[in-house]
């Protein structure tokens, strides 16, 4: 292969951006000729194109498409221009597959491939926690795919089993576990304890969830469950890792109406080794409803780092927590979760189990080489067929 181009209409390090990132710097530290290209918005005091940025950073290799900007949201004019640019860069020659991640890109991408006049492959991947309803627009890129890469098993099935109602050959919709960096998270490093800066006692039993706080996050539910569980124990502690726009409304506020600014910390934001560090001195996480990442990246975070996880039946989280062995996946119910906190922190032999458990099945599920051997297997493949 000469070059794979990874695509993303976004310039944003938000939703599934990282883990597009990741995985084609898996794919290049695997020896793959990769090329990223992000969103290059028209810069202004307020805008910029921060995953371009990041890719930078992190030692992506880069390719210049003039005239290509790929916006998030698909219009007419720009779209047809970014077609046109694209369309005209892969007459070239130099690529030989195109592994989209959005909608935006994939629209590009299909129709710069037909205009261009060469069969190159398509690969989509779908970060989907739940199948996306089958509308008219969706229904073309799907059956514009030469593979369709779910990071859901359920979703991957539903596909299947719907692949009429989208369009697409059923034998071309593939199934991979999500990635996470298992080696920045990994268990065994000397990350240090910020129990002391987030006011946790050492001796105190920590949950941990990284979530941005919005209404819809159910943050209602947690906070009834984690104060009746703490009434019973009063070792129990929470500390909540994110911000939001929402979240006096839905955290800070009613953390102080139950009185429990002693036993719930707000974080804040936090990033590089500060967020490993924090979320490695919880004793287990818990998380409630997936987010615009519908892969849940941040349960994925603590498995490797061998944190039990508590989440709730939904979407993608049964199947990145396995029921009994790593964690617990409860219906979400106040009752459910308040017996799950009790649960985790009267039995220290079950929490560690289970926590070795999560750190092995990340190591085996999770891992970017993995992912990044198996994108190969399937680029080879795609490669092959089309020559």
């Amino acid at each position: 292969m000469r070059q794979v181009l990874h695509l993303f209409a976004n310039h944003k390090i938000t939703g599934p951006a990282e883990l597009a990132l990741e995985t084609a710097r898996a794919q290049q530290t695997l020896g793959l000729p990769v090329r990223f290209v992000s969103a290059n918005p028209r810069k202004t005091r307020y805008r910029d194109a921060w995953l371009q940025i990041l890719a930078r950073e992190r030692g992506l290799a880069e390719v210049e498409i003039p005239g290509l900007r790929l916006p998030k949201h698909i219009g007419p004019l720009r779209s047809f221009l970014d077609v046109r640019s694209l369309a005209g860069f892969l007459r070239e020659g130099e690529v030989d597959l195109i592994h989209c991640h959005l909608a935006g890109d994939h629209y590009v991408a299909r129709l710069a491939i037909e205009r261009s006049g060469r069969p190159i492959p398509l690969v989509r991947t779908v970060y989907d926690g739940e199948a996306p309803p089958p509308t008219g627009r969706r229904r073309a890129a799907f059956a514009s795919a030469d593979r369709l890469v779910c990071h859901s098993e359920a979703v991957a099935g539903e596909l299947r089993a719907r692949a009429g109602d989208y369009g697409l050959d059923p034998t071309r919709v593939s199934y991979m576990p999500p990635p996470i960096d298992t080696v920045r998270f990994d268990p065994a490093r000397d990350l240090g304890s910020r129990r002391e800066v987030l006011g946790v006692p050492a001796e105190g039993i920590c949950f941990g969830i990284v979530a941005r706080m919005q209404t819809h996050r159910r943050f209602e539910v947690l906070l009834e469950a984690f104060q009746q569980a703490q009434a019973r124990d009063s070792r129990l502690h929470l500390v909540i890792v994110g911000r939001g726009t929402n979240q006096e409304e839905v955290a800070r506020g009613p953390v102080r109406e139950r009185g429990l600014e002693e036993s719930i910390h707000f974080a804040g934001y936090v990033s590089g080794e500060d967020y490993v560090a924090t979320l490695a001195s919880c004793d287990a996480k818990v998380f409630m409803v997936p987010g615009s990442d519908g892969t849940c990246r941040a349960v994925r975070e603590a498995l490797a780092l061998g944190l039990p996880a508590i989440v709730t039946a939904r979407g993608i989280l049964p199947e990145l927590v396995r029921h009994e062995l790593d964690g617990l996946v409860v219906p979400g119910e106040v009752c459910d979760l308040r017996d799950a906190f009790l649960r985790l922190a009267s039995d220290r032999s079950a929490r560690d189990a289970m926590g070795k458990a999560a750190r092995v099945g990340a190591e085996e599920r999770f891992a970017y080489p993995r992912l990044a051997e198996r994108y190969e297997a399937i680029y080879r493949e795609l490669c092959a067929s089309s020559s």
